[in-house]
């Protein structure tokens, strides 16, 4: 496959994920995992949940810094680019046209039952996500096949178990409220090196 194909490919999947991922950032990681399925020579589960976990620690939402990582690795610099323009581009386009059209259907029973219909798909975006996130982190990036709940047993990586629930009650302890977020994400890395992770 040429650099011009893998730029046009990058385009066409973060194109139709910046169309069908409602409800944010974290709504993009169904269709990531999906990409990764059908193109298996980008990236694998494992290298995903890296770029997962980047992509939390950088600055920036989390679906364009997505898109720039995924097209990064896949095509450098211009893979960056031509991913994040693809997933912006029906946001911009849908909220060029939206912001135009809200004054004159404000308050219009088919555009609030428009939104009836896409706040369940929202919500069943963000539970697909938290799934996969929670396949990613405890499973080492292993696929489960949710149709078989017996067969997620052997894909469970336990020290991951081990460490979430050893660093879960520290973020409930009332002390540790006003703690910046990057101690606890230094805290878990040293954590996750010290058990091998």
């Amino acid at each position: 496959m040429t650099a011009v194909q893998t730029l046009f490919l990058l385009f066409y999947e973060f194109f139709f994920t910046g169309l069908l991922a409602v409800g944010g950032g974290y709504a993009t990681i169904p269709f990531l995992q999906s990409i990764g399925r059908r193109r298996p020579y980008w990236y694998s589960g494992e290298q995903l949940a890296g770029m997962i976990a980047g992509a939390q620690c950088v600055p920036g939402p989390f679906g364009t810094n997505m898109a720039t990582f995924v097209g990064f690795t896949v095509g450098g610099l211009a893979g960056a680019a031509f991913s994040l323009v693809a997933l912006m581009t029906p946001t911009v386009v849908i909220g060029i046209i939206a912001a135009g059209l809200m004054d004159r259907f404000r308050s219009s029973a088919r555009m609030e039952a428009l939104m009836q219909l896409l706040r369940p798909a929202s919500a069943g975006l963000i539970c697909a996500a938290a799934f996969s996130l929670l396949q990613i982190s405890l499973a080492s990036g292993s696929a489960w096949d949710w149709r078989e709940p017996l067969s997620w047993l052997r894909w469970f990586d336990w020290r991951c178990l081990a460490l979430y629930g050893a660093l879960l009650p520290f973020a409930f302890w009332k002390k540790l409220k006003k703690v910046h977020p990057l101690a606890y994400v230094a805290v878990g890395a040293l954590a996750g090196i010290a058990v091998g992770l």
